[in-house]
């Protein structure tokens, strides 16, 4: 069976918000890479997520994931941003 992948790329505000994104998720990032393996990076203000897997519903479960570690951090440093 092939791999499955998955490329998410998103752009934020600035260079600092991508990185302290990047950072605030690299744990979960690590510990995810059982059943799929992923590989991500910050390119300016771009986080690149890319991931591949062998089965449809952990490649949906990875890119979930992502997205709400992703969210979360954001949400967090926008109010942390305000203060």
């Amino acid at each position: 069976m092939e791999n499955l992948s998955f490329s998410l790329e998103i752009e934020f505000d600035s260079q600092e918000e991508a990185e302290i994104i990047y950072k605030s998720i690299l744990l979960e990032h690590l510990d995810t890479q059982i059943k799929s393996r992923s590989r991500m990076e910050v390119r300016g203000r771009t986080l690149k997520v890319e991931t591949y897997a062998r089965d449809l519903s952990i490649l949906k479960a990875s890119l979930y994931s992502y997205l709400r570690w992703i969210k979360v951090s954001e949400s967090i440093y926008k109010i942390i941003g305000k203060e």
